[in-house]
């Protein structure tokens, strides 16, 4: 008979071989599962020797990439540390290099967009409002504009090489580049401005004081036009030397982009602001002299139903190289392709996953069906695993979905919690007893009260949760507002913060009710830790201490006094004894002040398996997913063969196999798969 000893350390080491390759099988599995579609797209770049291959940004989910001149597109951009895309661009010298200007740098790719490398952290652009041609090839050397250090200029061959800044410009804002007539121009949020022997000059002959907020810049031929955000299109005229106004025909508030045919310089288009409502597309033949409106934009019926069936903001326009009637478009949800000069546009959808997910919950009985919290398309229901989703919002006002939860007595009843579009006062609280089909408004107005002046508190809803045993009681939580209470399913409701003295709370799972003991609940705040309370949430006491910043909170199935709770930075707090004490453990991973973990989970079945995804604070690559063996005393890094977008929610489903789903904010969801056996 072996010793004890030796059977303990053969013990170990099958669960340290163990953890290793659970780790190695679950970087192999990552499979998108929707819901494929919605979103903002930032750029275009078409590569000039090969124009079915196309480039789009986005506004987080970094860059998508196309080989069939857009009709379906792959997510791509592994060691992309930036995933608000301002501008991309790919070299005319080899189209195997593309370079992607994004709010944390300036990156290149020698592999089309596989991997990225970072050539500079100092060349970026964070303003959310891009420009549209910020990357610019001319004299053997690539241009970059900034938002507020100017202009930069890298020479091709030598592209590691220190980048020089062009003095001036600075702290301007770029919004476009063009070349014409041998200058390079730029426009900017305070003008034109040409370049002549390493200066800057204005241009603004023909532009009033109120006439300087240049959105675009584009040249062609022997003309040069630019889109000024309240007076429209200019076009400059070499002779008089001069800007010449070429008025559109309507309404508009403001004009965002301009595109201008490369072998025809009187046809061009010019779009409405994103900011401004209607969006509109106009298009002339005649250099500006008469305009006609663009009316017809085709959803394909294959795609997801959105909210959005028409144009929606154009961000940018682009016509197809070597091709004479081709265009691109992109906006603040779709992506657009014309085959007949711009007259009529069908939407692109294959592969455009670009949605941010705020919460994912399975189906207690049918594990093939998910309900998806997205931001701006509302609630989005799977019966397929995530294969086919469509929309669920009939009688919910539009905006993003927050939170949903199905109860366990009976699914066909669930809450919805939402965030409709600038709508304040009130908490949006749904509730549907037909399984989503139509729902029924049981929210609440919030006290008018003016919130605490923090960057972290916005008064948002943030959580919802449900009594286990009584479906009429339900719980809200906000961020700002505290916590909410109904007993008789939303004919009246209380707030019960007395005790929570950080009334801040937000995560996944910020919020929950004790899955054996509903009378107790635990809230997770922003700068003031756990709170517990015991009498159905009348009192709060605070459990931990310091002013702490915690976010999801997850209650092992199986043993529910053990919890779990992500922290600012690279910690997590467990608790084996239901908040009475707790022990901090940290990520293998060097702690960052803009990184937090954000969503935790347990396996239904085998708690010790437990999840942790991180944020960051801004639109950056964070540290990205984790896995615990060992009931979360220690974690390993899994990993990614995608970006590492934050994670907003984690769903594990029940079963001796560690699958389930990662809810990421920017790059939808991804259906996760180990099919280790027990």
């Amino acid at each position: 008979m072996r010793c004890l000893p030796h059977i303990i350390a053969a013990t170990l080491l099958l669960s340290v071989i163990s953890a290793i390759a659970l780790a190695e099988n679950i970087r192999m599995s990552w499979t998108p599962s929707g819901y494929g579609g919605g979103g903002r797209f930032t750029a275009i770049a078409i590569d000039p020797s090969n124009p079915l291959l196309i480039y789009i940004g986005s506004d987080v989910a970094g860059v998508f990439r196309s080989r069939d001149t857009g009709n379906h597109f792959e997510l791509i951009g592994t060691g992309l540390g930036g995933f608000c895309v301002a501008d991309i661009a790919v070299s005319p010298e080899d189209s195997r290099q593309v370079f992607a200007l994004t709010n944390a740098g300036l990156y290149h790719s020698i592999n089309q967009g596989d991997t990225w490398t970072r050539l500079s952290e100092e060349i970026r652009y964070s303003s959310r409002f891009f420009g549209s041609q910020l990357l610019l090839f001319t004299r053997k050397s690539l241009w970059i504009g900034t938002d507020e250090k100017g202009v930069f200029q890298i020479p091709l061959s030598d592209i590691k090489s220190l980048p020089r800044r062009v003095q001036g410009l600075q702290p301007s804002k770029i919004n476009g580049m063009a070349v014409y007539d041998g200058y390079l121009y730029a426009g900017t949020a305070g003008g034109v401005y040409r370049l002549e022997e390493q200066s800057w000059k204005p241009q603004q002959e023909g532009l009033s004081r109120g006439s300087l907020e240049i959105t675009d810049i584009a040249a062609s031929g022997n003309a040069l036009y630019i889109a000024e955000k309240h007076s429209g299109l200019f076009r400059w005229n070499q002779i008089s030397r001069v800007w010449e106004n070429r008025p559109v025909p309507t309404q508009v508030k403001g004009f965002k982009s301009i595109a201008v045919h490369p072998g025809n310089p009187d046809l061009l288009f010019i779009s409405s602001h994103p900011e401004n409502w209607p969006h509109l597309l106009y298009k002339t033949m005649d250099g500006g002299k008469t305009w006609k409106s663009i009316q017809s934009f085709k959803m394909e019926s294959e795609a997801t139903s959105n909210w959005a069936s028409t144009l929606s903001g154009a961000e940018r326009i682009m016509f197809v190289p070597g091709t004479a009637d081709s265009l691109i478009l992109i906006d603040w949800w779709n992506v657009w392709k014309s085959s007949d000069t711009g007259d009529h546009w069908t939407q692109k959808h294959h592969g455009l996953q670009n949605t941010v997910i705020n919460d994912l919950k399975i189906h207690p009985r049918k594990p093939e069906t998910l309900y998806l919290c997205a931001a701006d398309n509302g609630l989005m229901i799977s019966e397929d695993s995530g294969k086919h989703w469509r929309r669920s919002m009939n009688g919910v006002a539009n905006g993003h979905a927050q939170e949903i939860e199905i109860s366990q007595n009976n699914p066909s009843r669930m809450v919805l919690l939402m965030n409709p579009w600038d709508k304040k006062g009130k908490v949006y609280v749904y509730e549907s007893r037909d399984a989503g089909t139509t729902w029924k408004d049981i929210g609440f107005s919030v006290p008018v009260e003016t919130l605490p002046k923090l960057g972290y508190v916005d008064g948002l809803a943030t959580n919802v949760e449900l009594d286990p045993l009584s479906d009429n009681t339900v719980y809200v939580g906000t961020n700002g507002y505290g916590v909410y209470k109904t007993i008789n399913a939303g004919k009246d409701w209380t707030q019960m913060n007395q005790g929570l003295s950080t009334p801040f709370i937000k995560g996944p799972g910020a919020l929950r009710v004790h899955p054996k003991h509903p009378s107790t609940l635990f809230a997770s705040t922003q700068a003031g830790g756990i709170y517990k309370s015991t009498n159905g949430a009348d009192t709060w006491q605070r459990v931990t201490t310091g002013e702490r910043f915690t976010f999801g909170m997850a209650i092992d199935p199986v043993t529910p006094s053990r919890i779990v709770v992500g922290c600012a930075g690279n910690t997590l707090l467990i608790t084996k004894d239901e908040g009475k004490s707790w022990q901090e453990t940290r990520l293998p991973v060097a702690p960052s002040p803009q990184m937090a973990v954000y969503g935790v989970a347990f396996h239904p079945q085998r708690p010790e398996l437990v999840l942790a995804g991180t944020i960051r604070y801004d639109v950056r690559a964070t540290e990205g997913l984790f896995i615990s063996t060992d009931s979360a005393k220690t974690f390993q890094q899994v990993q990614m063969e995608i970006p590492r977008v934050n994670i907003n929610t984690i769903a594990l489903t029940a079963g001796r196999t560690l699958d389930g789903y990662i809810g990421f904010n920017g790059i939808g969801i991804f259906r996760i798969e180990l099919g280790e056996k027990p």
